[in-house]
């Protein structure tokens, strides 16, 4: 996600469902560089893709966050022990 290209991608496809061609056309660059896009974000599972006839058409899967929310929880939770305890040295100090 910390392509500028992939987030403006990932925020487009958040709204909408749209093919490919959609895509390349609103962020004036080429199918191929959207595909190239769209299969990083396939493999780390952030958009879906649904085929239709001979077009496929792609939009964003939260459950690909998943991973990253449970990560940043741990964290949370490290964190607020930690500023609880400063919270209580500095009552101390006081």
């Amino acid at each position: 996600m910390a392509d500028p290209t992939r987030r403006k991608l990932m925020g487009m496809l958040a709204r909408e469902e749209l093919a490919v061609s959609d895509i390349a056309e609103r962020l004036s660059i080429s199918q191929p560089a959207v595909s190239q896009h769209l299969a990083v974000l396939k493999t780390t599972r952030l958009v879906r893709e649904r085929k239709q006839g001979r077009y496929r058409y792609y939009r964003a899967d939260s459950a690909g966050l998943r991973p990253v929310v449970n990560w940043i929880a741990r964290y949370k939770a490290f964190w607020d022990r930690k500023f609880e305890r400063l919270a209580t040295v500095l009552d101390e100090i006081e």
